[in-house]
């Protein structure tokens, strides 16, 4: 929680700290600098206010304080004793000295000066300790004994709150990257639906206009010599943009529900959809070789426009008297479909000029792991070549 606190809020929060150290530092202090000279009762208290102000200071310039803190800390070492024989730096607030310590450790990455300024400090107040109390024995080296503990544990609790905050902010940074790799595989995703919705509708507005068309431009030419005929094929041409009009509501329902699209009615076989090619007067014949195989639904379904796509383009840039040939070829682990028509053929590349229609349809083979290739030669037609492997069976 602290972490995310603002400079100001922890300079705030330190404040108080520090007041009441030094509220309460000073009451047990004061008491044994009773009768000692003016001029070290107020080193001692300037030493105090500087360990306070770096307890204040400690979070939001923890390397600052490290000069000072030392500072009023070998002031203390160096003062003269107090009344009664006891050394300044023995004082109860120099214990503040091991916080800003940890708090360098913790804040900064700075590990060595500050552990190295701490064992030296430790090793002047035993050699003081020894001055002052020649022939102790054991109290200076029980002292120094603490004091290096203390400076270690300062180290070992400032770097394990270091490491322990980066390990948090690193897990932070991971959901962060992991919420951001999210939102662009849902962008992603959102995309490729649309780019299928745009393939959707265009299949079926090609493919049925195509038809109407078809339909209507033939009935118009046979209306007064065949009216009966003309009326039929204007009754296909409804009926086609009926269907029409069902699955672009269908799509449009996709849209709302974020369903997917490929499926129900769109799922169709190859024999209605020829049958409706026949209707609007297209010589269209379907032949297969081989053993027949179960599709998957977007394996029916790329054939299923592969075949429609490439009808209606001869239907669209040829006329109702096109012929065209379907192929399907069965493999045991492979199906080929070719559909070819006997219009006039083009020299031009139709993959890179090609609109809408040969971009879905090279998409859709893509997506179940096929391969796409349309060749067009001037007085030979158009032949559209889909082939995907089928996979164990």
């Amino acid at each position: 929680m602290l972490t995310s606190w603002r400079p100001d809020q922890r300079l705030a929060l330190d404040g108080v700290a520090a007041a009441l150290v030094l509220v309460l530092a000073a009451g047990a202090s004061l008491s044994a600098l009773r009768g000692a000279a003016p001029w070290l009762w107020i080193a001692s208290v300037i030493a105090l206010i500087g360990l306070a102000v770096c307890v204040a200071l400690r979070r939001i310039r923890p390397f600052a304080t490290l000069p000072v803190a030392s500072a009023c800390m070998l002031a203390l070492v160096a003062l003269p004793d107090l009344p009664g024989g006891v050394p300044p730096v023995l004082l109860p607030f120099t214990a503040l000295y091991p916080v800003l310590l940890y708090s360098v450790i913790a804040y900064t990455d700075h590990q060595v000066l500050p552990v190295a300024c701490g064992l030296i400090g430790s090793a002047l107040v035993v050699a003081r300790m020894v001055v002052s109390f020649p022939g102790a024995g054991e109290p200076p080296v029980v002292l120094g004994a603490v004091a290096v503990a203390s400076v270690l544990s300062a180290w070992a609790l400032g770097r394990y709150r270091r490491i322990r905050v980066s390990y948090v902010r690193a897990l932070e940074e991971n959901a962060e990257r992991a919420e951001q790799l999210r939102q662009e595989q849902v962008r992603a995703a959102i995309a490729a639906e649309r780019r299928l919705i745009a393939r959707e509708i265009h299949d079926v507005a090609a493919h049925s206009l195509a038809v109407v068309l078809t339909q209507a431009d033939t009935a118009r030419v046979l209306f007064d010599r065949d009216p009966e005929r003309a009326r039929e094929m204007l009754s296909t041409a409804l009926s086609v943009g009926r269907d029409a009009m069902q699955e672009m509501r269908g799509m449009l329902g996709v849209l709302r529900s974020g369903d997917d699209p490929v499926s129900g009615d769109q799922d169709r076989d190859l024999d209605s959809l020829i049958g409706s090619f026949r209707q609007a007067g297209a010589d269209v014949e379907l032949r297969s070789s081989g053993t027949r195989h179960d599709l998957g639904t977007a394996e029916r379904h790329a054939v299923y426009r592969v075949v429609q796509e490439s009808v209606t383009n001869a239907l669209k840039h040829v006329g109702p008297e096109v012929r065209c040939r379907i192929f399907q070829v069965w493999e045991p682990q492979r199906l080929t479909v070719i559909v070819t028509d006997d219009g006039p053929g083009t020299a031009d590349d139709l993959t890179a000029r090609g609109g809408y229609g040969l971009v879905g349809m090279a998409e859709r083979m893509r997506q179940i792991g096929g391969r796409f290739v349309v060749r067009s030669e001037p007085g030979a037609g158009t032949t559209v070549r889909a082939e995907f492997e089928l996979g164990e069976r």
